[in-house]
């Protein structure tokens, strides 16, 4: 006669109305969770198995005890994926609330969990029946064994938040190895999917012994504040082209990128990462001949003049960290060429033609009015004459240094060199 197998009934006292918005797929993420926490901490083997509608997830570790079913009970690290001590049991829910066949095999036992009426609550709650393997199994059988119905899209889907499953095949592509990663969007904590940042350029891989918990059970939403600091550190010490560039075109198409709005300070960057940054800049612009704009009409219309991009950086962080890698403004542009263009020009440096016009045009203007003094050739008059910054200013007299300033460009011209030099003499004994 076979011997009546005794089963145990465990009343949870959960409600099946509990985590609502998880759906199936969720409730695989944590079972997958939980055998890659096991896998890690004890350093078994285990695989994943799927074939004819039903999944398998098996791993050799120590066993699953009973304790371990109860609520809130977790003794992982800051190294595992879980914490919170709820995930299998809440996925055990999910699978038995969706009417998915489950069972758990592990030291000795078979766990199946349900959803029935309890006396006890007056309502449905999720229930463990417990009964013992055959002998054979119970003898042979290692660590822990969970087998559920599901689709094969389910469980890729699921397999999908944690990275050690991802692959180029799924479109995943590590940017700088187990920091940075393409697609774009997501939060991973210990190597598991926990948030969606929709508008990020990148991903991000951190750990929770190094930002401590940032996410809630449902790995879908994430705290950002505590999240910015550590996102902003690892732009800063990125050694990668692919991400100066990705951040410097955003910035130029305004696009508004979470990089772009939580910014880095240009003192975190260090020394080997600016010149990274600033051949990203002129690789993105597509030219050396670049300057960031200075926000000043005038200037960025100088800038122009001389034959540079101007380029509009809309995000003063990014903007002063590209200045400070190296990328020039316009501003300083327009001040070099200010500084060069107004060096006083010997006249020994003045070719023949020059020399002989001004030497005529001071004989005549000296016979026919006045003494002229002190005459300065110049490349232009910028920083004589404040009322206009253009090369057109042909000449100035300023009273301070009572000298006449002259522009080199007119000295090709008799007529037009006489014109201004009498002009300025007038200036100069009239006041006017």
């Amino acid at each position: 006669m076979k011997k009546k197998v005794e089963t145990k009934r465990i009343v949870t006292g959960i409600s099946p109305n509990y985590v609502k918005n998880w759906d199936v797929i969720k409730g695989i993420r944590e079972i997958i969770q939980n055998y890659l926490d096991t896998k890690n901490e004890f350093g078994c083997k285990g695989y994943i198995y799927y074939k004819d509608g039903e999944a398998m997830v098996k791993d050799f570790g120590p066993g699953l005890e009973l304790r371990h079913l109860a609520l809130g009970v977790s003794e992982k690290g800051l190294d595992a994926i879980g914490k919170y001590g709820e995930g299998l049991k809440l996925a055990l829910l999910v699978l038995a609330r969706e009417r998915r066949k489950v069972e758990i095999w592990s030291n000795g036992t078979i766990i199946c969990p349900a959803i029935e009426h309890s006396d006890l609550y007056g309502t449905e709650v999720m229930v463990f029946n417990i009964q013992p393997m055959q002998p054979c199994h119970a003898k042979t059988h290692q660590g822990t064994t969970i087998r559920f119905l599901c689709s094969k899209d389910e469980l890729e889907a699921a397999k999908s938040y944690f990275k050690c499953f991802l692959s180029k095949k799924s479109g995943f592509k590590w940017i700088e190895k187990d920091r940075i990663s393409l697609p774009g969007g997501y939060i991973y904590i210990n190597g598991a999917r926990v948030g969606k940042i929709s508008d990020a350029l990148f991903s991000y891989h951190l750990y929770e012994k190094e930002i401590g918990d940032i996410g809630n059970r449902d790995r879908e939403v994430i705290d950002q504040e505590k999240v910015e600091p550590y996102i902003r550190k690892m732009l800063a010490e990125t050694s990668s082209l692919i991400v100066m560039r990705r951040v410097i075109k955003a910035l130029i198409d305004r696009e508004y990128s979470w990089e772009i709005k939580i910014g880095i300070s240009s003192w975190m960057v260090s020394e080997k990462s600016r010149s990274l940054w600033k051949r990203a800049f002129y690789e993105i612009v597509g030219t050396k001949d670049a300057v960031l704009s200075s926000w000043r009409t005038d200037d960025d219309t100088r800038a122009g003049y001389l034959g540079y991009k101007v380029v509009d950086i809309s995000s003063y962080d990014w903007w002063y960290l590209l200045n400070n890698v190296g990328i020039k403004t316009a501003a300083e542009i327009a001040t070099e060429d200010g500084k060069k263009s107004s060096k006083r020009i010997a006249i020994k440096d003045l070719t023949d033609e020059e020399r002989n016009n001004l030497k005529i045009t001071r004989k005549l203007v000296e016979k026919y009015y006045n003494p002229v003094g002190e005459v300065v050739i110049m490349e232009n008059l910028d920083r004589v004459v404040n009322a206009a910054k253009n090369s057109k200013v042909n000449g100035a007299y300023e009273s301070r240094t009572d000298r006449i300033y002259l522009r080199r460009g007119i000295l090709n011209d008799l007529h037009q060199t006489l014109h201004t030099l009498l002009h300025e003499a007038v200036h100069k004994y009239t006041g006017a």
